[in-house]
C-alpha cells in the first residue's frame, strides 16, 4: 500500500499472463477505445488520397480517449477513498483486540503472500472472462474486505477480512498497466503521474468524510458504498479482453484451469523474479533491484510508523484522517512535479534516484526520532515528495526496457518482487521492533544508503546504455511513421 502503500499496492500478473499487453488486445477494437493504431493510420491515408472521403473524426477519438481516462481515474479513487474512511479506524480496533507490532507485520506478510496466489488466479480470470471482469471482481472483494472487518469483534474476523482483497482486488495495477499500453511513449510519464495524481486526491477524501462520520461502523458502511459504486465506471469501460480470447494458442490456455494451473502460475511468477535476478539483461535487474529495496525499506518502517503514532502522538480517528489526507495531497503534488524531473533524466535518472533515497532516509530517520508533531509532517513531506517521484521514475523506465509485448511481463515480475518483500518484510520489521524499537529506523536508514550506492555503481553501467538506446529507437520509430 505506496508510498506503494501509503498510495497503493497491487500485482500486475492480471494483465497479461500470456505475454500480450491491452495494446495488442484492443488492435480490432482501437474505434472503441479511442486510440489511434494501424487501422486509424490506414484509414487516414485512405482519405488523404480520396477527398471525397470525409476527414476522420479526430476529435471524437480524443473525447473517447479522455472519457476512457477519466474512467481510470476514478476506478484508482474509489479504493483510496475508501481506504482513508475506515483507516482511521484500525489502529484503534486492532490495538483493543490485542494486536501489536508483531502482528501487525504478520498480517501484513500473510496478506502479501496471498496475494502471490491471487495475482495468477485474476490473471487467468481477466484471460478467460476480459478485464471488466476481474476489475468487477476485484472491486466487490474489496467492498467485503470492508463489510468483514466493519463486523468484526475479534482478531479471527480482522484476519479473515485480509483474504477477499488479497486474493482478487488487483485493480490498482489493472489500470496502471493498460495506461502504460496504450498511452504514447512521451505521454507515459505524465498519464502514469495522473493515476499517482488520483491516488493521492483519493488519500485527501478521508477529512472531508470525517465531517459526517462518527463511528466505525458508519465508516465501514460508507466505504463499501465507494466501492459499489465504482462498479458504475467498469461498465462504461469499452471491452478489454483478455489475451487468451485472441490469441491462436488460447485454447490451449483455456484447457489448463483449476488450482493446478493457479499453483503453477505462483510458482512461476516466484521463480521469475529469481531467474530476472540471475539471467535477465543488467537492465531490468537493476530495476528489479531497486524496486525490491523499496519496497522492504517501506515494509519495515511501516510496522515502527504505525506504533510511533498511536503511542508518541496519541493520533486519534480524526487524526489519522487528516494524516492519510496530508500523505495523499503530498503524494498529488509529487506526482505533478515528477513529471518535470522525470522527463529531464529519462536517459539517466542515477542522480535523481540517488537523491531521492538519500531523501527518504533523512525523513524516515526525521520522523522516528522527533517528538515535534510540526517537524514530523515535514520529515512525512520529504519523504513521500521523495517517494513519488521515484515511483513514478520507476514506472516511465520500466516502460523504455522493452517493447510494448514485454511491458506486461516485466511488470508483473516486478511488482510479483515487491509482493515477495511485502511477506518478509513487515514480519522482520515486527521483530525487529521487539528487539529494539529503533532498530527497524536504523536498518531501514542503512538500507536507503545501499540503494544510493548501488545505483551510482549499477546505472551507468546497465541502465543508461539501454535507456539512450530506447530513446534512439523511439527517435527513427517516428521518422518512419512521418
Amino acid at each position: 500500500m505506496p508510498p506503494a502503500t501509503e498510495v497503493s499496492r497491487a500485482t500486475n500478473v492480471g494483465i497479461s499472463t500470456q505475454g500480450k499487453p491491452a495494446m495488442e488486445i484492443q488492435k480490432g477494437n482501437n474505434h472503441e477505445v479511442g486510440h489511434g493504431g494501424d487501422v486509424g493510420g490506414t484509414a487516414s491515408k485512405c482519405q488523404a488520397d480520396d477527398k471525397s472521403v470525409p476527414p476522420p473524426k479526430s476529435r471524437w477519438a480524443a473525447l473517447t480517449m479522455e472519457r476512457w481516462e477519466l474512467l481510470v481515474i476514478l476506478l484508482t479513487v474509489a479504493p483510496m477513498a475508501g481506504f482513508t474512511v475506515i483507516s482511521p479506524y484500525q489502529p484503534t480496533v486492532r490495538a483493543e483486540l490485542g494486536c501489536g507490532p508483531v502482528c501487525i507485520g504478520s498480517m501484513t506478510s500473510v496478506s502479501s503472500f496471498v496475494g502471490l496466489f491471487g495475482a495468477p488466479l485474476v490473471g487467468a480470470l481477466s484471460d478467460q472472462q476480459g478485464r471488466r471482469f476481474a476489475l468487477t471482481l476485484g472491486t466487490l472483494a474489496m467492498a467485503l474486505f470492508f463489510v468483514i472487518q466493519g463486523a468484526s469483534t475479534s482478531l479471527v474476523g480482522l484476519w479473515l477480512a485480509l483474504v477477499p482483497p488479497a486474493l482478487l482486488s488487483h485493480n490498482f495495477t489493472i489500470t496502471k498497466a493498460i495506461v502504460a499500453d496504450l498511452a504514447a511513449v512521451e505521454n507515459r510519464a505524465a498519464t502514469l503521474g495522473k493515476l499517482g495524481l488520483a491516488a493521492g486526491l483519493g488519500f485527501m477524501c478521508g477529512p472531508v468524510f470525517q465531517l459526517f462520520i462518527k463511528t466505525f461502523t458508519q465508516a465501514t458502511v460508507v466505504a463499501t458504498l465507494l466501492q459499489i459504486a465504482s462498479l458504475w465506471a467498469i461498465y462504461l469501460l469499452p471491452p478489454l479482453e483478455g489475451a487468451a480470447a485472441h490469441d491462436e494458442g488460447g485454447a490451449a490456455g483455456r484447457e489448463a484451469k483449476g488450482l493446478a494451473k493457479v499453483f503453477g502460475s505462483v510458482w512461476g511468477a516466484v521463480t521469475e523474479v529469481g531467474e530476472l535476478a540471475v539471467a535477465a539483461p543488467a537492465s531490468a535487474r537493476c530495476v528489479l533491484f531497486l524496486r525490491f529495496s523499496l519496497s522492504m525499506g517501506f515494509h519495515v518502517f511501516y510496522t515502527v510508523m504505525s506504533v510511533i503514532l498511536r503511542e508518541k502522538f496519541k493520533f486519534g480517528p480524526n487524526d489519522w484522517s487528516n494524516y492519510f489526507a496530508f500523505i495523499g495531497f503530498v503524494y498529488a503534488t509529487s506526482q505533478v512535479l515528477s513529471k518535470y524531473f522525470v522527463n529531464r533524466t529519462a536517459n539517466d535518472p542515477t542522480r535523481l534516484i540517488m537523491v531521492c533515497a538519500v531523501l527518504m532516509g533523512i525523513g524516515r530517520y526525521s520522523s522516528a526520532v522527533t517528538s515535534s508533531l510540526a517537524v514530523f509532517y515535514v520529515s512525512l513531506t520529504l519523504s513521500i515528495l521523495a517517494l513519488g517521484i521515484i515511483n513514478n521514475s520507476v514506472n516511465t523506465t520500466v516502460t523504455r526496457l522493452g517493447g510494448r509485448d514485454k511491458v506486461g511481463g516485466l511488470m508483473g515480475v516486478l511488482d510479483t518482487s515487491e509482493k515477495l518483500a511485502g511477506v518478509v518484510g513487515p514480519t522482520l520489521g515486527g521483530f525487529l521492533y521487539s528487539y529494539d524499537p529503533f532498530t527497524p529506523v536504523l536498518a531501514v536508514c542503512s538500507g536507503y544508503v545501499v540503494i544510493s550506492l548501488g545505483v551510482l555503481w549499477a546505472f551507468p553501467r546497465y541502465l543508461v546504455p539501454t535507456l539512450v538506446a530506447s530513446a534512439a529507437e523511439d527517435k527513427r520509430a517516428e521518422k518512419k511513421a512521418e
